[in-house]
């Protein structure tokens, strides 16, 4: 029971997040003049398809990880090669196919896959927090776990954190955001109605930061927001969650961090689960967080991915003329390459972090 839970959470969770993706392929290719042959949810044996007045294939597939879109005059569905009939196509049809689009219409289409991730995120986030309100945990120290980090700085129970690396604390949520990009911690908690400061060097075991303090169960409902003031807050922590990757992400290819940290999908399958058991809000929060993370991940410049399209695009507009399409060719098939290595790596990780979970 516990395991299909877990199933059907990362499911519903990658579904969303993909189709919303996609959709914003799909709905900029159409604002755009292009046209769109096929709209896939999921790969392999077609389930069910319906083609829609413009003549696009919307079908679900039975492999429901993942989905694409496939453009008039592309040859696969990642657009990092075109059709070999190019050359055979008329004016009009060369109108409607995406290689043939300027500049600024690919650049569009290919951008509007992550923005719709993020308008995601921050819809979500707008919605929870107009109807919800600012509910926050307290950043009080509600237990502190024996021989861990914390009891050794000298941090007690009932420590509210004010401050972290002259950062101010104002919920529990703050202190997990800190120590996911920081080391060394410079702490100053309110204790009997006396200032105190704590100094610690954050550990890391099998890739996560443990500080070693529980929170409280109570949360304080700090106030209500207008839609406006919903709106804010979410494009600030949507903002956050983005500097916060960047970070992380620096630090691990810098070596400053393991790529313990990385997870794959069982990783995702793992917390999307957590988050379902944690409630309606908790797995809203995990979708938001989720949809970010898949925006960034594509922006990212590397080949196959969205990213690596919009960089393709840069140098064309430098140099006004696209890459040569051997140059093209090795690069994707590089960035596929280093999308296995990674899709093996944090299988591992999330492999070695379950099974060590399943052991406690």
């Amino acid at each position: 029971m516990i395991t299909c839970m877990y199933f059907f959470s990362f499911l519903f969770v990658l579904s969303v997040v993909v189709i919303v993706h996609e959709y914003g392929h799909f709905k900029a290719a159409r604002l755009c003049g292009v046209r769109v042959l096929e709209f896939s949810m999921g790969f392999g044996k077609i389930l069910w398809s319906k083609r829609d007045k413009y003549g696009t294939e919307i079908k679900v597939c039975c492999i429901p990880f993942g989905g694409y879109v496939r453009m008039f005059g592309d040859a696969d569905p990642t657009s990092s090669k075109e059709d070999q009939n190019l050359e055979n196509l008329s004016e009009e049809e060369k109108k409607e196919a995406f290689p043939f689009q300027k500049l600024w219409k690919r650049a569009v289409i290919v951008f509007a896959g992550p923005l719709m991730n993020y308008i995601l995120g921050i819809v979500l986030l707008t919605g929870l927090f107009r109807f919800c309100g600012m509910l926050e945990v307290p950043p009080v120290i509600s237990a502190v776990q024996p021989a861990s980090v914390a009891e050794k700085s000298g941090l007690k129970v009932d420590d509210r954190f004010l401050q972290i690396n002259d950062i101010p604390v104002n919920s529990f949520s703050d202190i997990q955001r800190i120590i996911l990009v920081e080391d060394d911690l410079n702490i100053l908690v309110l204790r009997n109605g006396e200032n105190v400061n704590i100094k610690a060097h954050l550990e890391r075991k099998k890739g996560e930061a443990v500080l070693g303090i529980q929170a409280t169960l109570e949360r304080e409902h700090v106030r209500d927001l207008n839609l406006w003031e919903a709106f804010k807050l979410a494009l600030n922590d949507v903002w956050d969650l983005t500097v916060d990757t960047t970070k992380v992400l620096s630090k691990i290819c810098s070596g400053k961090r393991s790529t313990k940290e990385l997870r794959g999908p069982l990783g995702i399958a793992e917390a999307s689960g957590d988050a379902a058991k944690g409630g309606m809000i908790s797995l809203i929060s995990f979708i938001v967080q989720v949809s970010v993370g898949i925006g960034f991940l594509n922006l990212l410049p590397i080949p196959v991915l969205d990213g690596g399209h919009l960089f393709f695009y840069f140098i064309e507009l430098i140099f006004r003329k696209p890459p040569n399409e051997v140059i093209k060719n090795i690069a994707a098939n590089v960035g596929l390459f280093l999308l296995l290595l990674l899709l093996i790596l944090t299988s591992w990780n999330d492999i070695v972090r379950m099974f060590a979970r399943f052991m406690e």
